[in-house]
């Protein structure tokens, strides 16, 4: 880009203020981050003001991102990265329950209590087969996520399937990986090296507090703790299996919130973190999203409070090795469940295209038993067609290129949702971005804790609107302007708190 006096800022700039004038500025369009001195920070907005500058700057700042032309339309440019990404139909996912069985029983748990027991037989395996070798010809790609209930008390299922379906890959030239969502109880080494065997390059288990707050909440059927069981399984393969990752999910609401630093710093002290970089952990918080798990809707965080903690947490979390920098995620929402080449697949060969609907029979799509009925189904169709540029207050969002509307499952059964996430199903990001950019130019040695003010780095969701449709009332519907000056407020009045309080 030229000098030109017809460019203006783009509308996915972030910018975090920093002292003595300076600027950490993140572009969640293009990913580039950069801090600003006070020079910076004078040309950029001289440049905004038509004033002139030196060329470099205009160069300088064009290739961020931080500048367009004006007669570029960013959101469109968006939408069309995000449609390539969302419709690439050469790699098929499937996430495959060989049973909706568990054995342990969560309160918060989005399929409820009582869980069917069947176990997927063999006219489902050898529908999944055929469906798998017909669309070969068409892929490039097959990726499953074993999944239920607890698929690890059907391990036998898994394996026979895998087996298939690695047979069927490599004799069509597909790539094929896997990876496997349990509670982690039954995963000894035994059967880590065998999910290993099998194309399985991710594990994901749930701790939910240090062992006395976890063994109440995450227990077997007849009532016995669970964590020292999973943290035993864990010690006993994850040095000898480097290249198997382990992601640890942390479910957090208001009964386990401070129970959660402790959590980490017993991780840390049982020689998990810096001693195995092949596990992370992460924070989700606990959402009343589904009818099964309504009877937790009292005790779900405040989005801006979970925010807050959630920034904190991986502050922690990172000093004891057990999380990466946190980066921005691209397109966080285009999962599964809005892509064609996605489906669920029950023990009784239902298809769903979400997770967080399997209990539910009227929310199926289909049969695998009758796969053209499937794009015909009007659900089918109803996820297909969703997309976040259909709504205005995600299409007047910074942070769209990260979240691309988070869940479309919120959106489509909106009215099964309680609770903050029934008004906007904003994921985190939109809490805490700032405060976590400003946590990876630390970690990466580009700023120092005395480069900023924990006070004037607060995100506040209001001010992530691209074209201020707070203050323009464009947009925003005034029950959401409502809720937006809450948070704006609320954050206010919240006190930063140091990692590790």
């Amino acid at each position: 880009m030229t000098e030109d006096k017809s460019v203006v800022a783009s509308r996915y700039n972030i910018e975090v203020p920093l002292k003595q004038g300076r600027r950490l500025v993140y572009n969640s369009l293009t990913q580039a981050m950069a801090v600003w001195d006070r020079e910076d920070v004078e040309a950029f907005d001289k440049i905004l003001a038509k004033e002139p500058v030196e060329p470099t700057r205009y160069k300088d700042l064009a290739y961020g991102g931080f500048i367009v032309n004006q007669d570029v339309d960013e959101l469109k440019v968006l939408e069309e990265m995000y449609r390539r990404v969302r419709f690439n139909a050469q790699h098929v996912t499937l996430t495959i329950a060989p049973t909706m069985a568990c054995n342990f029983v969560c309160d918060y748990c989005f399929q409820g209590q009582d869980k069917p027991h069947e176990t997927m037989g063999p006219a489902v395996q050898d529908a999944i087969i055929g469906m798998l070798d017909k669309a070969a010809p068409q892929v490039n790609a097959v990726g499953v996520t074993w999944y239920g209930g607890e698929p690890l008390t059907r391990v036998k299922v898994i394996e026979a399937l895998s087996d298939r379906m690695i047979e069927l890959c490599q004799r069509k030239k597909l790539r094929y990986s896997a990876s496997v969502v349990t509670n982690g109880y039954l995963l000894s080494a035994e059967v880590a090296k065998s999910l290993v065997q099998r194309g399985v390059t991710w594990i994901q288990i749930t701790l939910d507090g240090t062992p006395e707050y976890h063994d109440t909440r995450r227990y077997l059927m007849g009532g016995k703790g669970s964590f020292h069981k999973i943290i035993a399984n864990l010690r006993s393969f994850i040095f000898d299996l480097p290249k198997l990752a382990i992601s640890i999910r942390v479910n957090i609401d208001d009964r386990n919130a401070k129970d959660i630093h402790g959590l980490l710093d017993y991780l840390g002290e049982q020689g998990f973190g810096k001693k195995t970089p092949n596990l992370n952990v992460y924070f989700a918080p606990v959402e009343a999203t589904t009818e099964g798990c309504h009877i937790v809707e009292d005790v779900t965080m405040a989005k801006s409070r979970y925010g807050q903690l959630e920034s904190d947490l991986y502050a922690h979390a990172y000093e004891l090795g057990l999380t990466p920098l946190p980066s921005p995620p691209r397109f966080f929402g285009n999962c599964g469940a809005v892509q064609p080449s996605s489906v669920v697949i029950l023990p009784t060969g239902d298809l769903h295209k979400c997770w967080d609907t399997v209990s539910w029979p009227d929310k199926k799509v289909g049969t695998i038993f009758n796969l053209p009925a499937v794009l015909e189904n009007e659900l089918m169709q109803k996820w297909l067609k969703w997309t976040p540029f259909d709504n205005a207050t995600c299409k007047n969002c910074k942070i769209l290129p990260n979240c691309a509307g988070s869940c479309a499952y919120k959106f489509i059964h909106s009215s099964d949702t309680r609770g903050e996430a029934a008004v906007l199903p904003c994921p985190s990001w939109k809490y805490n971005i700032k405060e976590r950019l400003v946590q990876r130019s630390v970690g990466k040695g580009t700023l120092s804790k005395d480069d900023y003010d924990p006070d004037e780095i607060r995100t506040i969701p209001s001010e992530l609107c691209a074209d201020n449709i707070i203050d323009g009332g464009k947009a925003l519907p005034e029950a959401m302007a409502e809720f937006y000056e809450q948070q704006k407020r609320q954050r206010r009045m919240l006190p930063m708190a140091p990692a590790g309080t």
